[in-house]
């Protein structure tokens, strides 16, 4: 009985890149699978990645044309930087950057904050 309800469960289908509705995203697994984060583009706003979310990030896209993002190791801007190049992704980060993203924003790239206030992208 236990192998005909195991059966009968219908999978759930699995993530792909195109979740990501045109901003910019995150996912927890490679292969764009478990979306850990979504945001619209152009926002030089930092935001904190939940707990659950924390340090998960293995796959990445950025869907605008022309803002870069950036991912940050630590809250608050902190810590190593992995930026998010316009009309870019990364299916499977390099393992040095794997599971390390704390905070992120969708506007001016990994320049610091006082070099952002005079970028418009």
């Amino acid at each position: 009985m236990l192998v005909g309800s195991a059966l009968m469960v219908t999978p759930v289908p699995d993530a792909a890149i195109s979740d990501c509705n045109n901003n910019m995203c995150m996912w927890g697994d490679n292969d764009y699978q478990w979306m850990i984060g979504e945001r619209a583009h152009g926002s030089a706003t930092l935001v904190n990645l939940s707990d659950d979310n924390d340090n998960a990030m293995d796959s990445w896209s950025n869907e605008s044309g022309t803002h870069s993002g950036c991912m940050y190791g630590g809250f608050n801007g902190t810590g190593d930087r992995q930026g998010m190049a316009p009309e870019a992704n990364d299916n499977n980060v390099s393992p040095l950057n794997s599971d390390e993203v704390s905070s992120w924003r969708t506007r001016h790239g990994c320049q610091t904050a006082q070099r952002a206030e005079g970028l418009t992208t």
